[in-house]
């Protein structure tokens, strides 16, 4: 907190009221969240009666925060570089706030909305979404160009993740259902609720498999969903007050002479390899991470080894990032992420050729990311907590829809078991190679996976074409809210 409290002390006062009112709504979406996809995770066991429902939030709750520390941060800076910071930070304060308004709000209004319907629909999809319709329109109304406004590259990778994890939830999850009544013969385990006539639970080793297996969905769910919010909050807090959050300010000097040692060694492979490298920029196999015009700093892949150079020189014997100037924290913090996109193409492109190198390139970008890819420890208590929260207050809603109207039966306790720990496996897998995505599609599409595998039995066509139009729609719905509310909200205000 040393570094929040440094700024508010320099900050205006009218800053910390649009930086706490920011704050407050990105959890809020938060709690949403919570709502539809921490739901779903403790919607097997309230509905199969394993837990008592206050009992299993609670649970649910529990592994959703260790989930959040554990799960790291890739996941939250996917969602960060989906927009070139350089664009936010390029606008005016007031340009800048209202595009976090923008965002926040349109993700809140469908979240909320779809909620209240009990339609399981995805968090994640609403705020890429938001993210993407604002920066559009930021983008249209200041004269730059789509390159500018959206990480392509970046864009790509996550919205091909989130269409294929439900695939992958829903063929696991088919094949495992298949799997379990070939070889596990036991009737008691191929009940529902209301299929029991006295005991309404499963046996004592059906309840403990599928409160692990929900247990193991709320630990996944806050290592992936809890990042896009700390991803949230670090938009925030670099859009707002990017003197005091571009870099890690809370960096040991030894870490700091890391960061320093590792652009250097990166410049002097530039240097053994220029000839090589310069080919490769001249045959455009490696191109520019952002083409800029107007006040944007350009990623200019000509330039590449002074800019490198220019972060090893910057930090040349400091002791802490608050010895160098405002504008030269900003100055290192676009240094390193153009140097990084550089030698990321570097990395790639001599995988197979140059494994030796392409090693060792990876490793000390790693290094040379870890000061400007950081998320302060208060937001990631902050997001668990409110990610808790939500969960508790409107979980209600969903399981009903989970339990009861995905499949043309109520969903046995096999099928809960196989649907939940299908949905782990997949979002697990989805953090470990920093994807962003639905823990609401995956646990949906598993449970029908499951559903479709069982012998006379299907889904109910009219619950799934609810969820698949309200999947399909969410993008560009939140894309056309966030858009609309900027134009808007700038009208009014700028």
């Amino acid at each position: 907190m040393s570094t929040m409290l440094d700024a508010l002390s320099e900050v205006s006062n009218i800053t910390i009221f649009f930086l706490a009112t920011s704050l407050l709504l990105a959890l809020f979406y938060e709690m949403i969240n919570g709502f539809h996809d921490t739901a779903n995770a403790v919607a097997m066991i309230i509905y199969t009666n394993s837990m008592k429902a206050r009992n299993s939030v609670i649970m649910s709750g529990i592994m959703n925060f260790i989930g959040v520390i554990a799960g790291g941060i890739g996941v939250a800076y996917a969602i960060v570089h989906i927009l070139p910071l350089d664009v936010i930070v390029s606008a005016n304060q007031q340009s800048t706030l209202i595009m976090i308004y923008s965002l926040l709000l349109s993700a809140i209004v469908w979240n909320f909305g779809t909620w209240y319907y009990g339609i399981p629909v995805s968090s994640s999809h609403s705020l890429i979404g938001s993210l993407v319709g604002v920066s559009l329109m930021f983008g249209v109304m200041n004269g730059y160009d789509l390159s500018q406004s959206v990480n392509s590259g970046v864009l790509y990778k996550v919205l091909i993740a989130l269409a294929l994890s439900p695939l992958l939830g829903f063929g696991f999850a088919y094949v495992f259902m298949k799997m379990a009544r070939a070889f596990i013969r036991i009737p008691k385990f191929y009940k529902s609720p209301q299929s029991e006539k006295k005991r309404k639970r499963p046996n004592f080793w059906m309840r403990i498999s599928i409160i692990l297996t929900g247990a193991g969905i709320s630990f996944a769910h806050g290592s992936n969903d809890g990042q896009k919010g700390m991803g949230l909050i670090m938009i925030i807090l670099i859009g707002i007050m990017p003197t005091f959050y571009a870099l890690d300010m809370n960096s040991h000097q030894y870490r700091i002479q890391q960061v320093h040692d590792s652009a250097k060694n990166l410049s002097r492979v530039y240097e053994q390899n220029r000839a090589d490298f310069d080919k490769l920029v001249e045959d455009k196999t490696i191109k520019s991470a952002l083409k800029a015009q107007n006040s944007i700093q350009e990623c200019d892949v000509y330039n590449t080894y002074e800019t490198i150079a220019s972060v090893a020189t910057k930090l040349d014997g400091i002791k802490t990032y608050k010895e160098l100037s405002s504008g030269d924290r900003w100055s290192v913090h676009s240094a390193i992420l153009c140097s990084d996109n550089f030698f990321a193409q570097i990395q790639k492109h001599f995988a197979h050729e140059d494994r030796g190198m392409s090693e060792y390139v990876g490793t000390q970008r790693a290094i040379m990311v870890s000061a400007t890819e950081y998320v302060p420890i208060w937001v990631i208590v902050s997001v668990a907590l409110a990610l808790g929260l939500g969960t508790m207050i409107g979980y209600k809603r969903v399981v009903l829809t989970v339990g009861e109207k995905i499949g043309s039966r109520p969903i046995n306790y096999m099928q809960g078991t196989v649907a939940q720990a299908m949905s782990m496996a997949t979002i697990l897998l989805a953090n470990f190679l920093h994807a962003p995505v639905s823990t609401t599609q995956i646990v949906s599409s598993s449970v029908a996976g499951t559903m479709l595998s069982q012998p006379n039995s299907s889904v109910q066509s009219k619950t799934v074409k609810t969820i698949l139009l309200s999947w399909l729609f969410t993008l560009p719905t939140t894309m056309a809210l966030g858009a609309g509310l900027y134009y808007l909200l700038s009208y009014m205000f700028l």
